[in-house]
């Protein structure tokens, strides 16, 4: 009996910007199933008209993930300390990877993808704060 290879499918932590996006248009053109994360704080006021208009082009499922009081605890008290400026905490990150991994499980997804660029932020996109999220989400 043949069985048909299921393809891999992706979840993407999409934030909007240009990075994930591009990190999303990259794996689908492997011809992975992808969908999407955007995560939601109490201090989002964010246009999310490009998350918008990129899933409908690309035909990607968005689910929309609220972070509340979980997420505020951390920043009142991050165990891993502050970010400057739009910089998230490397607390902020852990979360959001945990959440997307209960996620990921419940869709069957394979992996997840980011838009992370290694060295672009002093905090939180270094080798070894990269290593830290990793081991403290999983």
């Amino acid at each position: 009996m043949w069985f048909k290879k299921r393809k891999p499918k992706a979840l993407v932590l999409l934030s909007g910007g240009l990075d994930s996006l591009l990190a999303t248009k990259i794996i689908l053109d492997q011809g992975v199933d992808v969908e999407a994360v955007h995560f939601v704080t109490p201090f989002c006021r964010c246009d999310c008209s490009s998350i918008v208009k990129f899933s409908r082009e690309f035909n990607i499922k968005v689910h929309s993930v609220f972070l509340g009081q979980e997420f505020l605890d951390i920043v009142a008290n991050p165990r891993y300390g502050y970010g400057s400026q739009m910089n998230p905490c490397l607390d902020c990150r852990i979360l959001m990877f945990r959440k997307a991994k209960e996620l990921a499980n419940k869709i069957g997804a394979d992996f997840l993808v980011t838009g992370e660029v290694l060295d672009e932020r002093p905090f939180s996109q270094r080798l070894k704060a990269m290593q830290l999220i990793e081991r403290d989400w999983a």
